[in-house]
């Protein structure tokens, strides 16, 4: 205890340590085990862009472009949106192979971290510390527990390994005590430092932190008594510098996210309810499974003794009448949001989430904790039917919120568990009203104690998800050696740019966590007009992400892949020849494959019309305007047998084949032959299948977990046909003379006007040079850029500037500059002041 009482923050950040710590060890998670925290997104995105910065960092690569997420990519912004915490520059000190740690130690730091913050915000909010320097009674132990409940949330178990989310859960708590201590005081320090931070740490997250502090400003106002404008006044100041400071990386991130899919910000025509909101009440139990579906169910756990100290809250007669009325508002307001579409969209920042939902429940666990906690200040009026009647309203609410709830959303244990739980804390409040004296000490510490097991027990159920690190790791052996290898081949053919794609991947991301330039990428900046040129050409496609699945030789070839990987040893193939093999993977190189710039004529390119929705038209189409005389893709009739969870396939005559599905709602399929297998994930994204080459009365089987039955429709290659495309694509050879993360070089020789294309995304960043002049592009397929020439040698560069990263860095170093002012004129005033009063 006198550790304690000496180190207040640092026991309120050991506490949820020690708890995160026997969790992991208890999961097994390395190095107690060979599981790991990737989780969702962190498993899929995160963690491959850690290793991209770490690559970035370590061999000085530019932090403008990067050519390992998708076709290329903005960095930048991939760095606001995802690893903007200045903590993660720590990763550089981290060998490549324990970046996962790197991540994981991260998230529980920063779990911690909020436990301290938020013991801070109840030590400044409510003034624990007496005039002799000291806490009095039981505050402290009981400040521990509420910091606890805040760290170890319902909202933190459902979303720790958002490790970019948790810099804001740690920051938010500073924030809403620089707000007191600005209205207050006078004293702007902490507000704008701490904003500014959780602005640059993560924008998103502050989207409902600045809706919340503007809730909270006027729940402060209505007890301010005088200096109300001056008060407004520096709240808008001091906000809008704070906003201010992390423009350098929001104005690059706003004009990147103008190209992706959740750019459209459509407010909702029709009002709609989720839920009911008496259900919402099941998702504050011990125990609620935490949900990150599309149901858009919120994670409010917050300790089941939150529940008794709001009713509390509103019986207690020291707790004056404006303070319940915001309080009250606050929560029915919060209430509502979670369970009301018009509501939801604006919280989230004018934009619904994919999933990942109630994202400002971390917000209402805030204002509950807080409310909690005045109740617990204020305990001496509390009289025993107080309890009585809290305890009586508290389970009312959890069995009419389990009688409403469905199963899957709220497990009845969890109602059964947090029922006892409340029975408990009736029971033990009561005997505090009865004993006295030491004894009443005693209760109070079990009570504490049994708090804070309540809160550790509910995180080992329901957070830190976990997987097999063994398995994530595997082939990074491998992969380093093969794409050795592929280097090396390349540069024996002379080409200082080429993609890569593996059969196998693990995320669709691997092409940053491997680092080699790829054609898939996951990411919520995804530019939204590749995923539609994909789609259209029957390759995989979605709202946040595409890849190179379904790619036929002459989409393959259009975006400069010339490298392909694979665990099977029997993909040689016309359009495939063997490079090597390192370990259990084999090196194929792409038989039709372009440089990073090829020329179409604009007679075809007017006449191709490509859409989503085209498909296998689109596939044809493009083989017409290339020059084919015949259909690309030709239907071929084959024998299936249809049975439940596999489809037997026999090929009719020896070729290379595709196929394609109308219905299937598994989300995988296995393609076996002879000895070889391959897995095809997320099939419900409905892309072409490459099945490869085979001979007549070979037999293909395509299974599936779900026991379906599955028609499909086989397609064979028509090889003349990508002859003529590719000699029409292979004419003029545009050669690659300079290359780097933002800059691209070359030469060509028109032997006739046409227009020379890129395979990369047509972003604003983007400027072309044509023989030393500046000149504007165009876009291909409302994709890719694309410049018109006329016959001759010409010259070609383009080169990247990240958009709007000049101007967001002029208002950062603008506001900063005018927070130093302001300060400094305040200082010297001050001293002015003195000096003048110690002359009088």
């Amino acid at each position: 205890m006198r550790f304690v009482r000496k180190r207040p923050m640092l026991a309120a950040f050991l506490i949820p340590l020690f708890i995160e710590i026997i969790i992991c060890i208890g999961n097994s998670i390395y190095p107690f085990g060979n599981n790991c925290l990737l989780h969702m997104d962190l498993y899929h995105q995160y963690c491959p862009f850690f290793s991209e910065l770490h690559d970035k960092i370590i061999n000085g690569g530019s932090l403008q472009y990067s050519w390992n997420l998708g076709l290329g990519s903005d960095f930048v912004s991939l760095y606001a949106y995802y690893l903007a915490s200045p903590l993660n520059w720590l990763v550089a000190i981290f060998p490549k192979t324990h970046i996962i740690e790197f991540i994981e130690l991260l998230i529980l730091l920063k779990i911690a971290a909020s436990g301290a913050t938020f013991f801070y915000f109840l030590k400044e909010h409510f003034g624990l510390i007496g005039k002799d320097g000291k806490y009095h009674g039981d505050t402290l132990m009981v400040s521990f527990v509420f910091s606890t409940a805040y760290a170890l949330s319902g909202f933190v178990a459902a979303y720790s390994w958002d490790v970019m989310w948790m810099d804001v859960i740690a920051l938010a708590p500073l924030v809403i005590a620089g707000l007191d201590r600005l209205v207050r005081e006078k004293k702007p320090g902490l507000y704008y430092v701490s904003l500014a931070l959780a602005i640059w740490c993560n924008y998103y997250l502050c989207i409902m932190l600045c809706i919340f502090l503007v809730l909270y400003f006027f729940w402060m106002i209505i007890n301010q008594k005088d200096r109300k404008i001056r008060a407004f006044v520096q709240f808008a100041l001091y906000s809008l510098l704070a906003g201010g400071t992390g423009a350098m990386l929001m104005i690059p991130e706003m004009k990147i996210l103008s190209y992706s899919g959740s750019s459209e910000m459509t407010f909702p025509k029709i009002m709609e309810w989720y839920f009911n909101i008496i259900t919402e009440i099941g998702r504050m139990c011990t125990g609620a499974a935490v949900y990150e579906g599309t149901e858009h169910w919120p994670n409010l756990y917050a300790g089941v003794f939150c529940l008794i100290l709001i009713v509390l809250f509103f019986l207690n007669r020291r707790i004056s009448l404006k303070q319940k009325v915001a309080g009250g508002m606050c929560i029915a307001l919060f209430a509502v949001s979670f369970a009301n579409n018009y509501l939801d969209f604006i919280w989230h920042g004018f934009h619904f989430p994919d999933s990942l939902p109630g994202r400002q429940s971390y917000l209402f666990i805030f204002v509950v904790l807080m409310m909690g906690f005045e109740t617990y200040r204020k305990k001496r009026v509390i009289k025993m039917w107080h309890i009585i009647v809290a305890a009586v309203i508290s389970l009312i609410l959890i069995i009419v919120s389990c009688l409403k709830s469905a199963d899957e959303v709220t497990d009845t244990y969890a109602f059964l568990i947090s029922i006892l739980f409340i029975l408990a804390y009736a029971i033990m409040m009561a005997l505090i009203r009865i004993v006295s004296g030491k004894r009443r000490k005693l209760v109070m510490q079990f009570i504490c104690g049994f708090a804070v097991v309540e809160l550790a027990v509910n995180m080992a159920l329901t957070g830190f998800g976990c997987t097999s690190r063994e398995n994530y790791v595997q082939n990074e052996d491998d992969m380093e050696k093969i794409l050795m290898l592929a280097k090396k081949d390349a540069k024996k053919d002379g080409d200082l740019f080429y993609r890569v794609e593996d059969t196998e991947r693990m995320t669709k991301n691997d092409s940053m966590r491997y680092g080699y330039s790829g054609a898939t990428q996951f990411s919520s900046l995804m530019n939204i007009n590749v995923s539609h040129f994909y789609q259209s050409l029957y390759m995989e496609g979605g709202k946040n992400f595409y890849c190179y699945n379904g790619a036929t030789p002459i989409s393959s070839a259009m975006l400069s892949v010339k490298y392909f990987i694979s665990q099977s040893p029997d993909l040689e193939s016309p359009l495939r020849t063997l490079v090597g093999k390192c370990g259990k993977h084999y090196l194929y190189k792409n038989n039709y494959n372009l440089p990073i710039g090829f020329v179409m004529d604009e007679n075809a390119i007017n006449s191709l019309i490509l859409s989503p929705s085209s498909k296998l038209n689109g596939i044809n189409t493009l083989g017409s305007v290339l020059g084919a005389d015949d259909v690309t893709l030709m239907h071929t009739n084959c024998d299936q047998d249809v049975a439940l969870g596999a489809t037997v396939i026999t090929v009719s005559q020896s070729g290379y084949y595709y196929a394609a599905y109308d219905n299937c709602s598994s989300d995988s399929l296995t393609v076996a032959y002879k000895n070889t297998s391959m897995v095809y994930s997320k099939t419900t994204h409905r892309y072409m299948f490459d099945l490869g080459y085979f001979s007549a009365g070979d037999r293909i089987t395509i299974s599936n977990n779900d026991a379906e039955e599955i028609n499909f429709t086989v397609y064979k290659l028509n090889m003349d046909a990508i002859e003529q495309q590719y000699d029409t694509l292979s004419r003029e050879k545009f050669e690659l003379t300079g290359f780097t993360d933002t800059n691209v070089k070359g030469n060509i020789n028109m032997s006739k006007a046409g227009r020379l294309i890129f395979s990369i995304p047509a972003e604003e960043g983007w400027s072309m040079y044509v023989d030393g002049k500046k000149t504007s592009y165009t876009e291909f397929a409302q994709t890719f850029i694309s410049i018109d020439l006329d016959e001759g040698e010409h010259e070609i560069e383009l080169k990247y500037e990240t958009p709007g990263l000049k101007q967001g860095a002029a208002v950062t170093i603008s506001c900063v500059g005018i927070f130093i002012l302001i300060t400094l004129i305040k200082r010297y005033g001050r001293t002015q002041f003195r000096h003048k009063n110690s002359v009088k």
